[in-house]
């Protein structure tokens, strides 16, 4: 009884989930045979900036401003938001935000904490806030799984989600931290 409850709990949850994701990239379904038959081949245009340009953009957005969207980091789109940044003696602390950008849900959220005393870089601290259609869908199956007595936690659909999500959108945290450790270079 308890099994056939979380097969159809999990059954509905993957159709959700394919078809959120058909929905959103239509071409999801096929992109890996497409890869093979039809290669991307980057060219440097307005949206594919060459690494050493697209760091120079986020450290000035982040240092600087303006926010800059879109920009293109080792694979990644993220939006760069100018961050806080607060001086007293020696010490230079920078808060700031950067956004994964996300198309047709909601962005993954990174928040960073920078101290840099005396030209040395002293602390760093990186927060994120998972967006995509975990954050959406997880609570209402969540509660699903719930009212169906069905062992299944938010966290565990959470994991899932971030799962498929890696799968989908590939690991972008390692491009937001390699902004970041720029952004506390570059601080003065």
């Amino acid at each position: 009884m308890i099994m056939r409850k979380i097969m159809k709990v999990t059954s509905t949850a993957l159709l959700a989930t394919t078809f959120a994701v058909t929905s959103a990239y239509p071409s999801a379904a096929f992109a890996a045979s497409n890869e093979m038959v039809n290669p991307v081949v980057e060219t440097e245009t307005e949206t594919s900036i060459p690494l050493q340009n697209s760091m120079d953009k986020a450290v000035q957005a982040a240092l600087g401003g303006p926010e800059i969207k879109k920009l293109n980091v080792l694979g990644h789109e993220f939006n760069v938001k100018p961050a806080g940044i607060t001086k007293k003696n020696e010490l230079t602390v920078v808060d700031g935000q950067i956004s994964h950008h996300l198309s047709w849900r909601p962005d993954d959220q990174l928040y960073y904490h920078i101290e840099k005393e005396n030209g040395e870089v002293k602390k760093v601290e990186i927060k994120i806030d998972r967006g995509g259609w975990t954050s959406l869908s997880a609570p209402f199956i969540a509660t699903l799984a719930e009212k169906n007595d069905i062992p299944i936690t938010l966290e565990m659909i959470q994991e899932l989600g971030q799962k498929l999500g890696s799968y989908i959108d590939g690991k972008w945290e390692y491009a937001a931290e390699t902004i970041v450790s720029t952004i506390a270079l570059h601080v003065e």
